[in-house]
């Protein structure tokens, strides 16, 4: 009951003091309490493993199974080892496919963990006397701890330094109001809710600061007791990932009853009742892709891997396919289009012995700690003091901390108080102001792209104006670019900022945004219907509140834009929250603006928001890719059987080559086109449509490449019957052309563009996928396995008739691509 005791009781008991536990003590008691994190539900390899089991397909694959276990039985034959054939190759092939599953979401498991890993909140704590970021899973017992306005608390801990602190504890006790809390000893027998020298891990801080000292970390926190965090760490499915699964679904519907038509002209054939029956279940398995839903997960695995590369942590993958239909990005200003690097350009006092409080103003109100940690800009004003040669006055109390709302920080310092903030805020609390020298300097630096703080000292009850501080923050280097690549690609970028609208309009004429500017207080004169034609031409907004941001967000969706929204305040999380793409800061945000957000960005910079609507547009096109490779694939073979079962021929592929021709197929390529790279013109494109339907355009092409591959069996085994050639070669021949023809037909599917253009060794990864197979396929007809699949091996002409036949049929969709329908719909689409 740490609540009942006094601050020296508590250090004493945890062997720190107000400046914080040494290192090795620190260390040690790492090592004895663990790292600060609750523990989580693993799923084991072997659930894991065994859950690849668990689909609607592998039961089918199940029962053709035990058909083909159970057949040899009734056929009236002496048994023996070679009646079991088809019984094990579908057992392995079931193997295959569990061990490819298995490490596919064992690959995207990991990609989430890394990205927990990377996105795990930090503590600034006090050791040796010294103020440290740390990353909160090392805080042990006895840690000081600084927090904020915006931070989320990792630990528990009883605070002992406050100024205007509150916490939202709704997380934790229910209570949705705001709590003040004090360092007052307090007494009784008191609930959570009640101990106001307390903060708890999972908790906010909504206004104000506070020091306090950990008193329990990970499964002894509070939170760790009822084990409220507990869960199980699963990759969420996203509504692109549902559609895959009801498409999945939809097709297994139709091919299923195809199959039922199969099994019923084969009896009327007169085929044998096992044989069909093993033969329908196969073609169900070959022509529904079951793999979509898991190949897609892997996908956006792999995307989210490549953008934490670019700096840009993806929090929730649904995020990951929005981007692709963003068509306006709201943008802070400061850090994020302008480099948050900010240093002191000019100042201007009324009188020039106030020079030297000015500085003193700009060290002491500032709760910033150099080298580099607090704002930006107050590590800035810190620097500017420094070379002033004035040193910080200790703080004995802050009676108004900085918020968006106020616009302005005021802090005590003996009988003395200083304010600094917006020239705006600041002047109406300083009656010796009347003058117009102030607005003329204030324009002059706002002019000239520079933010403008003014700086006021309180005596006696009278505030009097000292001086502005006019400080230099330029636009990142590769901002202009960026904001030109997003106007290529339709994307719009809007302007949000605290700052003067002269100094807003100012950097983003210099970066090229291009529109009307407006403040914040004009806003509020203009009724929704009003509003809603303004974000049309208005690319600036300046001086707004947290509120405005809200408001400029829901007109834009309104108005039936896609908007991706960037923050970093505690203030921002509504407006992170309600955009379609929520984009917090990483350097500078609060965690409850990055709890908010789907996208936390590493370097703070607009130029990876421009890369991550990119990097989402690619994952969007291979996602496709894949899809409808699996598609055009996978119909050829259930035509073809459907066709010679018709016309009373025999039957081309046996089941276990239905089977072998699915696992050589389907799996490996489909993860290739995965990793395709983005289209030279991807950012020349409109912004999709969220309503386009995943194979939007692509039915002709797919229903082209599927009959082709159908005639093109259908014709080869045909010929080789009608020449002559026994049946198992026939089969052979066909079986060959058929897997060479779906291999190929990935690379057809990587561009739009011709395969010359884009050179077929581009993606190395599609090649080996393509290769291995291959191998395997010329591996099975030379080994004593040729007999298991019943083939036989093929004479060096087959080969060759079997390959001309693949190859011509992909030539073909090649040649296609350069057909003025196909290039108008290409050049409509990048336009």
């Amino acid at each position: 009951m740490y609540f009942t005791q006094s601050v020296r009781n508590v250090f004493e008991g945890f062997e720190t003091s107000k400046r914080g536990l040494a290192e090795d003590i620190a260390a040690r008691k790492l090592e004895e309490y663990g790292y600060n994190e609750l523990p989580k539900k693993k799923r084991s390899l072997v659930k894991l493993f065994f859950g690849q089991f668990r689909d609607v397909m592998v039961y089918i694959l199940l029962a053709a199974l035990v058909i083909s276990s159970v057949m040899p039985f009734f056929e009236g034959e002496e048994l023996h080892i070679e009646s079991f054939v088809d019984a094990f190759v579908i057992l392995a092939i079931l193997l295959l496919n569990a061990i490819l599953g298995f490490f596919q979401e064992y690959k995207a498991e990991e990609a989430i963990a890394m990205l927990e890993k990377i996105t795990s909140p930090q503590a600034r704590v006090r050791r040796n006397g010294k103020e440290i970021i740390i990353q909160s899973r090392e805080l042990v017992p006895g840690d000081v701890v600084i927090i904020e306005a915006g931070d989320k608390v990792s630990a528990d801990g009883r605070v002992f330094e406050e100024s205007h602190f509150r916490m939202n504890e709704s997380s934790l006790t229910g209570e949705s109001k705001a709590v003040d809390k004090a360092a007052d000893v307090l007494s009784g027998k008191l609930g959570l809710a009640d101990q106001r020298n307390m903060v708890f891990s999972g908790t906010t801080v909504t206004s104000g600061s506070a020091e306090y000292v950990v008193t329990a970390t990970g499964v002894h926190t509070e939170i760790g007791k009822i084990a409220r965090l507990v869960s199980q760490t699963v990759l969420p499915e996203t509504p692109l990932e549902k559609k895959m699964s009801r498409l999945g679904k939809l097709i297994g519907l139709v091919v299923i009853g195809i199959c039922f038509v199969v099994f019923g002209v084969g009896l009327y054939e007169g085929m044998a009742f096992g044989n069909i029956l093993l033969l329908g279940v196969s073609l169900a398995v070959s022509a529904v892709p079951e793999g979509l839903p898991a190949v897609v997960t892997v996908c956006f695995a792999m995307g989210v891997r490549r953008m934490v590369k670019k700096n840009a942590l993806v929090r929730r993958l649904d995020a990951l396919e929005t981007l692709g239909s963003v068509d306006v990005i709201c943008s802070d200003k400061t850090g994020t289009i302008t480099q948050n690097t900010m240093t002191v350009a000019d100042t201007w006092v009324r009188k020039v012995e106030d020079e030297k409080l000015l500085a003193e103003i700009a060290a002491s109100c500032n709760r910033a700690q150099l080298p580099n940690i607090g704002d930006p800009t107050e590590i800035g004003l810190l620097e500017f003091a420094v070379g002033q040669n004035v040193e910080r006055l200790p703080i004995d109390d802050e009676p108004v901390p900085f918020s968006s709302e106020e616009k302005y920080m005021k802090t005590q310092h003996g009988d003395r108080f200083f304010l600094k903030g917006a020239p705006e805020r600041i002047t109406t609390f300083c009656p010796d102001v009347s003058d117009e020298d102030l607005l003329e300097h204030n324009t002059k630096f706002a002019k000239k792209g520079l933010r403008v703080l003014a700086c006021a000292v309180e005596e006696k009850g009278t505030t009097r104006f000292v001086g502005l501080i006019a400080m230099n923050d330029p636009p990142r280097p590769t901002v202009q670019a960026s904001i030109q690549e997003a106007k290529n690609a339709g994307v719009r970028t809007i302007m949000i900022t605290g700052d003067n609208i002269e100094t807003a309009a100012t950097i983003a004429r210099d970066v090229g945004i291009v529109g009307d500017a407006m403040e914040g207080k004009e806003l509020d004169t203009l009724t929704p219907t009003q509003l809603c034609k303004v974000v049309e031409k208005t690319s600036v907004y300046a001086r707004v509140s947290p509120e405005h941001k809200l408001q400029i967000l829901h007109a834009l969706q309104q108005n039936g834009h896609i908007v991706a929204m960037s923050g970093d305040g505690v203030n921002d999380a509504p407006a992170l929250k309600g955009a379609h793409v929520g984009i917090a800061m990483g350097k500078v945000g609060t965690e409850v603006s990055k709890e908010a957000s789907s996208i936390v960005l590493a370097d703070d910079n607009y130029s990876t928001i421009v890369s991550a609507i990119r990097e989402g547009r690619r994952i969007y096109d291979n996602i496709k890719k894949f899809v409808i490779f699996l598609l055009r694939a996978n119909f050829d073979e259930l035509l073809l059987i459907l066709t010679v079962v018709l016309l009373g021929l025999p039957i081309p592929y046996l089941p276990i080559h239905i089977l072998w021709i699915n696992l050589m197929t389907d799996g490996l390529p489909a993860l290739a086109l995965g990793m395709e790279k983005a289209e030279p013109d991807i950012m020349k494109r409109k912004p999709r449509n969220p309503k386009e339907h995943l194979l939007h355009g692509e039915t002709g092409r797919l229903v082209i490449a599927a009959i082709l591959g159908y005639c093109a069996s259908l014709l080869l085994f045909l010929w080789e019957l009608s020449t002559g050639h026994p049946l198992a070669e026939a089969r052979t021949a066909t079986l060959m052309m058929a897997v060479m023809f779906e291999l190929l037909l990935a690379f057809n599917i990587r561009s739009k563009r011709p395969i010359w253009e884009i050179g077929i060794t581009s993606n190395k990864y599609l090649l080996a996928a393509v290769c291995v197979p291959l191998v395997l396929n010329v591996a099975l007809l030379y080994s004593p396995l040729v007999k298991v699949f019943h083939l036989y091996p093929l004479p060096p002409i087959e080969w060759l008739r079997a390959t001309a036949i693949a190859f011509g049929c992909v030539f073909f969709l090649e040649l296609l691509k350069l057909t003025p329908v196909y290039r108008d719909q290409y050049t409509q689409e990048t336009a």
